[in-house]
């Protein structure tokens, strides 16, 4: 059984939640629920939970603020959240599982298997860095980092340290300034949603690059090379946008 301490400013939302997982997840077991900040802390260090269901806003700080006072997170944690479009971002840059108010069932179902399945007590902690990172609005996009997750195993790296990615059917194919190519099981529309505002330009269909490190644009060819000498082709219909940078 997945242990779990629901953590929810709103009565109705914490017993909704609870109903939920008693329905749809009978491999989890609720032990507390909390209602703040200080009330979660508490149920925490008393109950050691595996999971945590975790809202963002609560009377007496956020989320993020009850992570911060603990001395080490070594759970797996859900947000519940309501809609914010910053927010999102964020939680899909760090590869940490969110569910939106109001809650669908399947959505919390699906939420609890991957979580479960994908996030460990060793990369919660690199996880939640990159997470309180990207709600830093003082770092440039271009200096924080993304959670990359393959098959086998999980990155932590700096956006500029991407050159290029592309799309290989449902995967995307991530080439960097060191190491091996970094293959994810997610399409690179995905990424181009999360990079679009740090310096990144989709030049075809099957590519996206990171301004920084294009090196030159063939007149003859419609291609540009990259610092690492690969040239890419680029895409009648993306040609205007990148003339308009380059100008």
């Amino acid at each position: 059984m997945i242990q779990t301490i629901i953590i929810d400013d709103e009565v109705k939302s914490r017993e909704t939640i609870r109903e939920m997982l008693r329905i749809y997840c009978p491999n989890v077991e609720v032990v507390a629920l909390a209602e703040d900040v200080k009330s979660g802390i508490l149920a925490i260090r008393k109950h050691n939970p595996d999971l945590v269901l975790l809202d963002i806003r609560m009377p007496d700080g956020s989320g993020f603020d009850l992570l911060r006072k603990l001395p080490s997170v070594d759970f797996k944690i859900i947000f519940i959240t309501a809609f914010e479009e910053y927010a999102i971002k964020a939680f899909k840059f760090s590869a940490i599982d969110y569910v939106l108010k109001p809650i669908d069932p399947d959505e919390l179902k699906s939420a609890i298997e991957t979580a479960d399945m994908a996030i460990t007590k060793e990369n919660i902690a690199d996880r939640l860095t990159t997470l309180f990172q990207h709600f830093d609005n003082d770092t440039p996009l271009q200096k924080k980092q993304i959670i990359l997750r393959t098959a086998s195993s999980i990155y932590r790296i700096d956006l500029a340290e991407i050159i290029y990615y592309e799309a290989k059917k449902n995967y995307t194919i991530f080439h960097i300034t060191s190491g091996e190519p970094i293959i994810c099981s997610r399409t690179i529309k995905d990424y181009d949603d999360m990079l679009q505002d740090a310096n990144f330009l989709r030049l075809h269909q099957t590519y996206t690059i990171n301004l920084k490190y294009l090196r030159c644009y063939y007149k003859d060819t419609n291609e540009v090379e990259m610092i690492n000498g690969v040239r890419i082709p680029v895409a009648f219909r993306r040609k205007e946008d990148l003339m308009k940078i380059l100008n």
